[in-house]
């Protein structure tokens, strides 16, 4: 019996420390993220509307990476407020290629209330449960 005991706690740090990695790489990317989509709208206020078109290239991928090193599960049914993360995931990157259009056409106001927007759903993304 307490052999047993002593293999399943073995097997069971050796499953916590072999999924810690990825969940600190998760949170890596999507601080990233964050930091790319702040620059974004920063240089888009400012009018350097390529800069900002390359920075939200770099969130959108970073988001990509957070979501499949850490996928969240979807309800079947879609409910509106039923899946937070989902919801806040599907805005951020809805907004943020609104942005990399306005960037790339130039229009530097409107990409960087985009960034901005797109910047408020990813926070709301990772404080959500």
């Amino acid at each position: 019996m307490k052999n047993d005991m002593n293999i399943f706690g073995l097997t069971l740090s050796v499953f916590v420390a072999a999924a810690s990695p990825s969940l600190v790489l998760a949170d890596e990317q999507g601080e990233e993220a964050i930091e790319d989509l702040e620059k974004a709208a920063q240089d888009s206020a400012k009018g350097a509307t390529s800069k900002a078109a390359k920075e939200l290239e770099d969130a959108e991928k970073h988001l990509i990476k957070e979501n499949k090193t850490r996928p969240y599960a979807e309800p079947l049914k879609q409910i509106s407020g039923d899946a937070p993360k989902a919801e806040a995931d599907r805005k951020a990157f809805r907004e943020l290629k609104k942005a990399e259009k306005d960037a790339k056409k130039k229009v530097a106001g409107d990409a960087a209330d985009e960034a901005k927007k797109a910047l408020s759903d990813v926070k709301e993304k990772e404080k959500a449960p």
